[in-house]
């Protein structure tokens, strides 16, 4: 199974992640895309060129059914979309006249600019967006990005604090996590992966990676001079595992986020559920 890019970046000051709970790293804001909300920022070092799958390819006879509750299909794949345009316009819906969102082709740390796809119409994408709301969707015209197919997904499960790693319609891995506490819970809804950080310390309070996924917090709008974007990292407290005492970040031991940086790809989905 082919697999969609993958982007790793070295961190010096801080993690996508605003949310957790031990030492706050210090954050500054970037530039703001046109209509899109403020990021946190994060120094990294060069990146090296992502991996590329092999191109999704619609098939004229494929007939368009209505979008399901969750973004995977019966095979337990999903699509991924990479912006092959310098920008890309977002709409309401199709043949839309104003777009209501335009954003780069890539993220302001260098990212390549991916979305989880929820539909499909002819000639039309419809993706999941890494923007407040959470949840909140939009349409892209097909020309303007490339499929790619991917085979595994991310299920938390917050009342049982444990992470299901999915290849497919198999469940291949179950790790034990910690999530947010009762005051600053961990979302819940249907997100993906936006990007893959590398922390400089591996044995600090980050762990060795850190995912950072287009859930935000829905009690913290800022926090440490970040957004609230939700990330899903390693920790040095592995005693934690299984409490809720976060910002509302997933912290799972090293030893597993290892093995997740080396084969989870941008637009992985996420699904938080209770």
């Amino acid at each position: 199974m082919a697999r969609p890019a993958r982007l790793l970046v070295a961190v010096t000051a801080a993690l996508a992640c605003g949310l957790c709970a031990g030492r706050a790293a210090a954050w500054t804001d970037p530039p703001r895309e046109r209509g899109s909300p403020a990021a946190p920022a994060h120094h990294g070092a060069p990146k090296p060129k992502p991996k590329k799958a092999h191109r999704y390819e619609q098939s004229p006879s494929v007939k368009l059914r209505k979008p399901r509750k969750l973004p995977w299909r019966r095979d337990g794949t999903s699509l991924v979309a990479h912006v092959r345009t310098r920008w890309i316009r977002i709409y309401p819906r199709p043949h839309a006249k104003r777009s209501r969102l335009v954003l780069r082709r890539r993220d302001w740390r260098g990212t390549p600019r991916t979305f989880l796809v929820r539909a499909r119409r002819r000639g039309w994408v419809q993706v999941y967006l890494p923007t407040r709301p959470n949840g909140r969707t939009g349409w892209v015209r097909r020309r303007a990005v490339r499929l790619y197919t991917n085979r595994y997904r991310l299920i938390v499960r917050l009342q049982r604090h444990r992470l299901e790693l999915w290849s497919r319609r198999h469940v291949i891995a179950r790790y034990a996590v910690v999530v947010g506490k009762r005051a600053t819970p961990t979302p819940r809804g249907v997100f993906y992966v936006v990007e893959l950080l590398k922390p400089p310390d591996p044995d600090g309070s980050y762990g060795p990676y850190s995912f950072g996924i287009s859930a935000h917090s829905t009690v913290l709008k800022r926090f440490a001079g970040g957004n609230g974007r939700v990330g899903v990292h390693g920790t040095n407290q592995p005693g934690l595992l299984g409490a809720s005492v976060s910002h509302g970040c997933i912290r799972l031991g090293n030893r597993p986020i290892r093995r997740l940086a080396h084969i989870l790809p941008l637009g992985t989905p996420v699904w938080i559920r209770g």
